[in-house]
């Protein structure tokens, strides 16, 4: 196939998965944990081959490699390092499992890196069935949960209805221009922008990618899928899982397929607004951390579609940054949760109660990440959210869509400041101490280190996100 070098890094993390696998058939269950640290080492390897990758334009017969595709990638196989890392010492998975485990997050990952730079439909459609198998499985790990189960299953289901419409919609575009490539002369927007089987189609497809990052009206089975999923999965799945599709999006509709050119701009810009206000609205009466996690992980696509929305070059750069400051600051926060969860793993926030008395420093840290996730300075969050809402400004068109995000920010304050007001001004149920391994905490020193410091020192990290924005074929 032409150019199948472009893809070595995903074919190297695929045969390391399987290595894995197979490897944890044979192995005992004390050395186990021993899988985790290969699948971390076998991760690092792959975005050390990443990003030694030249910066420039390759494309293949049904995948492209540029800036914006690397970094997509990168941001996926820090995101499973990290993951893995949380996992280390999870008390709900099983020993014996631990291969499965570990060979699954790494072919979800292989699908990420796939759908990150996927040009045709049939291999797009094939990097999100390898995303999304494993993470069904991977969502209902905790066997003995019933929560695990039940949110597992309603993945499941939703997930399937959202290949069957993604199906439909690459059948329809079939059916238009004769082939499944994006970048072929005959499937050109220009040629088909009166055609309704072509924009039906591409609608269809654009439904299917909404399913994947949780916009609103599809997001109904991320609530269950994050509070069953073991937590270190749930961190995966807000993180890695959502900024794929995103990415993929950013690339087929603002630069392949331009949803403006289809009329598709303001269905896009209504579904970016009901996307964050749903999702602030809805963590305003969570009780459990993880479900008031999951509705602000959909929150925070809807400020990523405002990106998508503008299309710009700026409002890609502004995605590219979001996707950077969010990488840090949820998988943070997801670490600071299962420190404070510890051997009872109730994810409760009553289980924060106090913790300022317990554990002051691990306070403080889970209070610069909700802020952060509020959008406050000076942290990668607030730099991530100006830099989304200005490039909406800066087109005038979607200034109300900018005025709608600096709402729902304000209205996500209440809730992030609720779980420190509950760590600090209210009495702790227990007077223990909360104990954590030095894994959760490599991963909470360096995500806080990345949220200040992208929050400081934005510069280099725009520069970055800029040379990723434009996409040229």
């Amino acid at each position: 196939m032409l150019n199948i070098a472009l893809i070595n890094p995903e074919i190297m993390l695929a045969l390391a998965g399987l290595f894995i696998l197979v490897i944890g058939a044979f192995i005992s269950e004390e050395r186990a944990k021993v899988l985790m640290h290969l699948g971390t080492l076998c991760v690092t390897v792959v975005l050390m081959m990443v990003l030694a990758q030249p910066a420039g334009y390759g494309i293949g017969a049904m995948w492209v490699s540029d800036p914006g595709a690397l970094l997509f990638k990168s941001v996926i196989l820090v995101s499973a390092a990290l993951t893995l890392l949380l996992s280390v010492n999870y008390p709900n998975i099983p020993a014996r499992h631990v291969g499965t485990y570990t060979g699954l997050l790494l072919w979800s990952s292989c699908g990420m890196m796939l759908l990150s730079g996927a040009v045709d439909l049939v291999y797009l459609l094939i990097a999100l069935e390898l995303i999304s198998i494993p993470c069904f499985i991977l969502t209902g790990f905790e066997q003995k949960s019933e929560k695990s189960s039940e949110g597992a299953l309603k993945y499941f289901l939703v997930g399937g209805l959202s290949t069957a419409v993604t199906v439909f919609g690459i059948s329809m575009f079939y059916g238009a221009t004769g082939g499944t490539t994006l970048l072929a002369e005959s499937a050109s927007v220009s040629l088909h922008m009166t055609d309704p089987v072509y924009i039906i189609g591409m609608l269809f497809v654009m439904v299917g990618f909404g399913f994947k990052i949780s916009m609103v009206p599809f997001h109904f089975w991320a609530p269950d899928a994050y509070e069953g999923a073991p937590t270190p999965v749930t961190a995966y799945l807000s993180v890695a899982s959502k900024l794929a599709a995103l990415g993929a999006m950013l690339r087929i509709f603002t630069s392949v397929v331009p949803h403006y050119a289809i009329n598709a701009s303001l269905a896009v810009a209504v579904l970016a607004a009901l996307t964050m206000t749903l999702g602030n609205l809805a963590a305003l009466y969570q009780t459990n951390v993880k479900r008031l996690l999951a509705y602000s992980s959909i929150a925070q696509a809807g400020y990523m579609l405002i990106g998508l929305v503008v299309a710009d070059p700026i409002g890609r750069e502004s995605v590219f940054f979001y996707a950077l400051a969010y990488l840090a600051t949820n998988m943070g926060v997801f670490a600071v949760a299962i420190a404070v969860a510890g051997k009872a793993g109730s994810y409760e926030l009553t289980a924060f109660n106090g913790l300022a008395k317990r554990s002051f420093g691990l306070a403080v840290v889970m209070v610069m990440f909700l802020l952060s996730l509020a959008g406050i300075p000076p942290l990668a969050g607030f730099v991530a959210k100006f830099y989304v809402f200005a490039s909406a400004v800066n087109s005038q068109q979607y200034l109300w869509l900018a005025i709608v995000g600096v709402v729902n920010s304000v209205i996500s304050v209440y809730y992030y400041m609720g779980i420190a007001r509950r760590m600090f001004f209210v009495e702790p149920d227990t007077a223990e101490g909360v104990e954590h391994d030095v894994y959760v905490s490599g991963v909470i020193f360096v995500t806080c280190a990345a949220t200040l410091l992208m929050g400081i020192l934005p510069g280099p990290l725009m520069e970055a996100a800029k040379s990723c924005a434009s996409f040229r074929f």
